[in-house]
């Protein structure tokens, strides 16, 4: 063959390969793939793809992997090292001898210059979030059990303090997830207008904010070695084992139609670890949570 039936010939073995090429990008793009979701809980399936009104993408089935879970065992209170104390959450507007001790304890730790006057003011609210910040606590100007044992200085309750308006995300709606009472709550403006029962893992979500960042309709799962299904989840962060999706969702059905745990067991300190990331709720409560939060809306952690 000659050099110039060469070169043809080569030439067209390239352009069959780019037109083949561009069919392959086409398709991908007119078929589409899902994105992972979650349940209990990064998915490693596909769905088909749908786009509802508001131009949220949703997938209509996705098959989920579970993050895992560690058991917590606990832990003695941190002692009280200060002179004085406190016995109650303290926020700006507060006054009063307790707010001189957090003001007192802030001095010495360097956090503000400000005399301890036993106002909770701006100048204090200022000098608690950059002791929060210094000591990687939540950042929210609330001196909680959590801010104040770091402190030494908490003599209050010492079992979970339930979720209140202050533990509200910023955005006018949110959610709460509260795992030590396995509660949670749906906020509008900062104030708590629902409140429903919630089963948890044990050893995550790690206290914190977070956007919702996905909605999926539909999941299955493999958790506990069966198939399991699951509907309504929204998605808010990840898994610190694995990096899979943790989200609200339905309690899971098993192949035969039977929920993975009786409803009533929902909220209870016995099934508190039963979860493997994921925030179970009732199936009522599943489809409240989907039409209450949007993508951007935030979820407060607070235990």
């Amino acid at each position: 063959m000659s050099r110039s039936y060469r070169t043809l010939a080569l030439a067209l073995v390239g352009v069959l390969v780019l037109f083949g090429l561009a069919k392959m990008a086409d398709g991908d793009a007119t078929t589409g793939s899902a994105a992972p979701a979650a349940g209990e809980n990064p998915t490693q399936g596909s769905a088909s793809v749908t786009t509802d009104e508001t131009g949220l993408v949703t997938t209509e089935s996705v098959t989920d992997e579970v993050d895992g879970d560690m058991e917590t065992t606990t832990t003695t209170a941190p002692p009280i090292t200060a002179a004085c104390t406190i016995t109650a959450v303290l926020k700006q507007g507060a006054t009063g001898t307790e707010v001189q001790c957090l003001e007192t304890q802030l001095q010495a730790g360097g956090f503000t210059a400000t005399p301890a006057d036993a106002t909770f003011d701006a100048a204090t609210d200022t000098a608690v979030r950059a002791y929060q910040t210094a000591k990687s606590l939540d950042v929210d100007g609330i001196v909680g059990r959590q801010t104040a044992q770091t402190m030494g200085i908490w003599a209050g309750p010492l079992g979970p303090m339930p979720a209140t308006d202050d533990d509200c995300p910023a955005t006018p709606r949110g959610a709460i997830v509260d795992r030590a009472n396995q509660r949670g709550a749906l906020c509008e403006n900062g104030k708590i207008t629902y409140e429903f029962p919630i089963t948890t893992a044990n050893s995550q979500p790690d206290p914190g904010r977070y956007p919702v960042y996905a909605k999926d309709m539909n999941a299955s799962s493999t958790f506990g070695g069966h198939y399991s299904t699951m509907t309504h989840f929204v998605a808010f962060t990840k898994g610190k084992y694995k990096g899979a999706r943790i989200a609200f969702h339905s309690i899971p059905k098993l192949q035969n139609g039977e929920f993975v745990q009786p409803l009533e067991s929902v909220g209870t300190p016995a099934m508190h670890g039963e979860s493997s990331g994921c925030i179970r709720v009732l199936p009522d409560d599943a489809v409240k949570i989907w039409d209450w939060l949007a993508v951007g809306d935030e979820v407060h952690v607070i235990s």
